[in-house]
């Protein structure tokens, strides 16, 4: 179904003025081109944003590598998966967090003094409604709808070179793609309103929005964890395993926080007290842009590298290499994303952006075999020397992008590649290290045969997940050759 008056031109209407007046809230001017995405110090010390597990702002991956493509290459196709951008906790959490908060404030001033000023960052009534929880911040540094149109700009400075596929005088159209998630789905239209021009947004740009929750849509899905039904069933290797390990390992740090916190401040505090005290750092510094928020004072640095450990925990045995499903959830996008990048810029077009939640991207990031492990990640104590830290793979906005790369010889002879970029850092193609050229470029035909045989050891998604036959065994949307005109279009 395609919106008559879709709210993007809507939005456009007000950009023109001046101003991005978003839904709920409205960003006090726009930010220019040359606005910094990142701290450009986090990766030269100790920083919390790499230590609070996908509740920081955006971040470039933390071990990656910053690597030029050789001058005889450009790239001629993307394929990105974001996350949404920086948001409030969900309404679960929220709800939670201003219990605590209500209970501590009635404790007395010896308990955390610095409630006696702090301010709350979101609304929430006693029903548990607001117009806060879940949707993306709108205030200070890190407002989320600032950050989305940012990394809209900075994108089109990117790849401003592959934007002929939108085209208002050839009457060229161009799609984004996105699951129907409120901050989902406003996060992809201020990544539009950051990355098209006004003239091209009006005439061109289509936002094909693929229902979160459809389970007649099978594997024809952005959000796979809600599609694979035995996944969400099964007790023991689903996706409740996650928690049941994240939970076992918090109750072994916490309880030792809280023993050090009795001793300060004669109060006891207990393990999900703790938890949400964690949580509101990140989200208090996602929400007002607060980087010295008091909430991330009371914990040491080894306590925030154990709350990163947790979340890490709760990820991997979720939805990422700790559970058998991952790989089939995230052969979906991977596959998808072969198809796209065999075909090339020619036949399948040559951007392509979806936007989803982080747990449907670890998915892709377990299928893909980055940042592997030996062993699985032990619940009882952390291990330092992993690969798997997710903090800077899914923050707030994390993208996994996969560029096209061709390169022309000395002699005039034509190589395709592709490469990986996690949160603008290059990582290593799995699987084509010893064919790997300068800038990580990996050669088109080996990362075709790696994703096919990929695609011969996790099964059907049907099959596997335990769906109805006759489901959407392939996500069909990402295509470029829709014929409803510009605006949404709601499948």
């Amino acid at each position: 179904m395609q919106l008559a008056m879709p709210r993007l031109l809507l939005i456009l209407v007000v950009i023109s003025s001046g101003l991005l007046a978003y839904y709920f809230g409205a960003v006090s001017s726009l930010p220019s081109a040359s606005d910094p995405l990142r701290l450009q110090a986090v990766l030269q010390d100790w920083h919390i944003f790499y230590h609070l597990g996908g509740y920081s702002p955006w971040i470039r991956h933390q071990t990656s590598t910053i690597s030029t493509l050789p001058s005889q290459c450009v790239v001629d196709q993307v394929h990105m998966l974001s996350r949404h951008a920086e948001r409030y906790p969900t309404r679960s959490v929220g709800i939670k967090m201003k219990s605590l908060i209500t209970k501590l404030k009635a404790s007395g001033a010896t308990v955390l003094p610095f409630l006696n000023s702090w301010e709350e960052f979101f609304e929430v009534d006693e029903d548990g409604r607001s117009i806060d929880l879940e949707e993306l911040t709108r205030e200070g540094k890190y407002a989320g709808v600032r950050q989305a149109y940012n990394s809209g700009v900075k994108l089109r400075e990117r790849y401003d070179h592959l934007v002929d596929c939108v085209d208002k005088t050839e009457n060229k159209t161009f799609s984004i793609f996105s699951c129907s998630c409120s901050r989902v789905l406003r996060t992809a239209e201020n990544f539009a309103l950051g990355f098209f021009k006004e003239d091209e947004l009006f005439a061109n740009v289509r936002h094909v929005i693929i229902p979160d929750i459809a389970p007649q849509r099978g594997a024809d899905t952005l959000t796979p964890v809600k599609a694979c039904l035995r996944y969400r069933q099964d007790p023991e290797r689903g996706r409740s395993r996650g928690h049941v390990l994240s939970e076992q390992f918090k109750s072994v740090y916490l309880s030792r926080v809280a023993d050090r916190l009795r001793l300060q401040f004669d109060y006891d505090f207990s393990v999900s007290d703790l938890w949400y005290m964690q949580e509101l750092c990140g989200f208090e510094i996602l929400a007002t842009g607060n980087e010295e928020s008091p909430w991330c004072g009371i914990f040491t640095q080894r306590e925030w590298e154990e709350f990163a450990y947790a979340r890490d925990l709760l990820h991997y045995y979720r939805s990422g290499p700790g559970t058998p499903y991952s790989a089939v959830m995230g052969f979906l996008y991977l596959n998808a994303t072969r198809e796209v990048l065999e075909l090339g810029p020619e036949k399948a077009g040559k951007l392509f952006f979806s936007f989803a939640h982080d747990g449907d991207i670890v998915p892709l990031v377990g299928t893909l075999g980055l940042f592997p492990e030996i062993e699985p990640l032990p619940p009882t104590h952390v291990q330092d020397n992993r690969n798997w830290k997710l903090s800077s793979v899914v923050p707030m906005g994390g993208r996994i992008v996969f560029e096209r790369v061709s390169c022309v010889s000395n002699i005039g002879a034509r190589r395709i590649g592709v490469r990986i970029l996690v949160n603008d850092g290059v990582v290593p193609v799995p699987g084509c290290q010893s064919e790997t050229t300068d800038g990580g470029i990996c050669p088109l035909d080996k990362f075709v045969k790696l994703v096919d045989q990929k695609g011969e050891n996790v099964g059907q998604f049907d099959e596997v997940c335990g769906l109805s036959e006759g489901l959407g065994r392939r996500p069909s949307f990402l295509r470029q050759d829709w014929e409803q005109g510009p605006g949404r279009v709601q499948l």
